[in-house]
């Protein structure tokens, strides 16, 4: 597996291999990560909390927040349109 990808486990009790798109810090210092399917190439997202027991391990905790959910729209749409303007 690549450095930029994890497995999550469907509620079949499948892996799936997801792609890092980018990770996101907040001003408060919560941290989000944005990820991609490659089954389904479907966006989603998640807040990244590292364990404080093992640096550099955590966990990734539903977004719930509507306002979460609208700063990461806006990171996702800057972020195709800088892929967009690298490709040109």
């Amino acid at each position: 597996m690549k450095e930029d990808q994890f497995v999550v486990i469907n509620d079949l009790g499948e892996e799936i291999v997801c792609n890092i798109l980018f990770t996101h810090e907040t001003e408060e210092g919560r941290n989000f990560v944005v990820f991609e399917f490659t089954d389904t190439n479907e966006l989603s997202a998640a807040i990244y909390v590292e364990d404080p027991n093992k640096p550099g391990e955590g966990t990734l905790e539903d977004v719930t927040s509507d306002a979460d959910w609208e700063m990461l729209d806006e990171l996702v749409a800057h972020y195709y349109e800088d892929e967009e303007e690298l490709h040109l």
